[in-house]
């Protein structure tokens, strides 16, 4: 229920007002940082816009237990489309690839190509099967290039009858203006800590420490998991001993991909317990840790360009060399 999605309250009420009226734009545009429900809102609403059950929809809401919002749960709603990467891979095997493959070609995704946008239009377009809603969730809307984008534009503009689309981004800049005026936007808002610690207990119970990881989670469950990692990398590695630059460098994954999010991580935990120092220092000692903390904003840009992970994280951390920093 929209009740389970913590810490949203006002993007829930606003969706169950939708239901409720029956009054639904033709697109939506769910904006926000990852991990704080845009996605499982999406499914939610889509729940409820098909629920069997008219008295639960009458409150905005599904009822859960009905076919259709049972359907919705396991993926197989023949009317509730989700586009994600995962999505693409499948569509660029062959039906009778193993998971091996599909997990190898899951890690090549990047960008939702123009030709999975084509194939979700085309779903569009065709009548409901079970005479309710169509809904079409994309995730990660911010990697449709310029021809995906465009192929897109028409079929949000104007919709068919009981059709919606839910565009899902967390990086509502990259996107091309011509798609947000054709959105209306709902925005989602970073969690509490809290409420990061209360999910990562439900979601996530083999952490060791899930109120560390939230206190670096940036208010975002996939920042507190992403966190847990960095985390290890830096204990495993030796924070704070001569020898960690080199060795927490050596410990980022040998895929390129993977150790740039690795870096990427760790960079934003230093980032944090920098800041968390900053807070708490003295005025003599402030001036180092800005300077840091301007260095590590570069370190940040970097890591985005086609520079060696390692070597930016390596030279990140040597240069906190005297600063004693703290995670």
């Amino acid at each position: 229920m929209f009740s389970d999605i913590l810490g949203q309250e006002k993007a829930t009420h606003y969706l169950q007002k939708l239901v409720h009226e029956g009054r639904v734009p033709g697109a939506l545009l769910f904006c926000g940082p990852e991990g704080i429900g845009k996605r499982k809102a999406a499914l939610e609403f889509a729940k409820a816009l098909n629920c069997e059950d008219y008295f639960s929809r009458q409150n905005g809401e599904a009822c859960g237990a009905c076919h259709s919002c049972l359907a919705i749960e396991k993926g197989t709603h023949p009317d509730v489309t989700v586009v994600d990467f995962l999505y693409q891979a499948r569509l660029n095997l062959k039906d009778n690839s193993d998971e091996e493959e599909l997990e190898k070609e899951l890690a090549k995704q990047q960008h939702l190509s123009v030709d999975t946008i084509r194939n979700v239009t085309a779903k569009a377009q065709q009548k409901a099967a079970l005479g309710g809603w169509k809904v079409l969730i994309i995730d990660q809307a911010q990697t449709m290039q310029g021809a995906a984008a465009n192929a897109l534009l028409k079929f949000i503009e104007e919709p068919p009858a009981k059709t919606v689309w839910i565009l899902i981004t967390s990086k509502r800049a990259m996107m091309l203006g011509t798609i947000l005026s054709r959105c209306q936007p709902l925005m989602f808002a970073p969690l509490s800590q809290a409420h990061v610690e209360q999910l990562l207990h439900t979601h996530a119970p083999e952490l060791k420490d899930p109120s560390r990881a939230a206190a670096y989670s940036g208010g975002s469950v996939t920042g507190a998991l992403q966190a847990a990692q960095a985390l290890s990398l830096l204990e495993e590695g030796g924070f704070g001993s001569a020898a960690a630059s080199m060795q927490v460098a050596a410990g980022l994954s040998r895929t390129a991909a993977t150790a740039r999010k690795e870096a990427q991580a760790v960079l934003d935990v230093l980032i944090t317990a920098l800041h968390t120092s900053w807070t708490q220092a003295d005025q003599t000692h402030r001036a180092a840790l800005q300077g840091a903390l301007d260095k590590f904003a570069t370190y940040k840009r970097s890591i985005g360009r086609n520079v060696s992970p390692a070597l930016v994280l390596e030279t990140a951390l040597m240069s906190l060399d005297g600063l004693d920093i703290k995670i």
